[in-house]
């Protein structure tokens, strides 16, 4: 019997379909940006969006440190203005207590002023109205006995007008009292400036006298009312002028 009918299958040598191994060759696929699926453009954005998010927080770090550095500039330039007003206020302090102070010592020196000139014109006064006393004290008070010495005491503070009243006088004068046997004496009673300026002033007096005489039993009472002008000049207070008043 010949091999092909012995019934098993005869096999066949089997090649690949296409061109041989050795042929083939590699090429290059560009793929076209439109033919991409959404799907993978949607995944190309969120992992867009995740970078940029990763890539912004250190910008934001970044501008914080930018705002504190800002704010701590801020608080020493506060700070600073700060002390300026502090020191402004310590000055206008000092200023106004130095103001103050001598606000103080002016009303002192003032008032210690006032107080000597009202001191000076009270001493004045007290001169003229002590000086127009002592005249008419002088002109009220005459023994026959001191005739000479009580006359020239009148004498001895008066000028101006009352001066000349006893030029020439002075000796009959003298010879009346001496012969009357005049004993008088004087009192003022009662005295008051009447007007008074720098140089001068009019003074009141208000005097009683009790006179005795050869012509008279008893010692008689007599009132008078004086106006004395007392004059300050170089050689101190005088008495210029006198007059009766009723």
């Amino acid at each position: 019997m010949s091999e092909s009918n012995t019934g098993r299958p005869r096999r066949r040598a089997a090649r690949s379909a296409g061109p041989p191994v050795e042929d083939v060759q590699v090429v290059d696929v560009t793929v076209d940006a439109g033919a991409v699926e959404p799907a993978e453009v949607a995944d190309a954005e969120v992992a867009t969006a995740e970078e940029a998010t990763v890539v912004a927080a250190p910008v934001e770090l970044t501008k914080a440190a930018v705002v504190d550095e800002e704010a701590d500039d801020d608080s020493a330039e506060l700070d600073e203005e700060d002390a300026k007003l502090t020191r402004l206020g310590q000055i206008i302090g000092l200023a106004a207590a130095a103001v103050l102070v001598l606000a103080l010592v002016v009303g002192a020196t003032f008032t210690a002023l006032a107080a000597r000139s009202g001191n000076q014109d009270e001493d004045l006064r007290a001169q003229y109205t002590q000086t127009a006393r002592q005249a008419v004290i002088n002109l009220t008070t005459i023994r026959a006995d001191s005739a000479k010495e009580d006359i020239d005491r009148i004498l001895a503070v008066a000028s101006g007008e009352f001066k000349n009243e006893f030029d020439g006088r002075v000796d009959p004068f003298m010879d009346v009292v001496k012969q009357a046997k005049v004993v008088s004496t004087g009192e003022v009673v009662e005295s008051g400036i009447e007007s008074v300026d720098e140089n001068s002033a009019k003074v009141l007096v208000a005097a009683k006298q009790m006179v005795s005489n050869t012509g008279s039993a008893e010692p008689q009472s007599r009132q008078y009312r004086f106006r004395i002008t007392v004059s300050k000049g170089d050689s101190g207070m005088t008495v210029s002028k006198v007059e009766f008043v009723g």
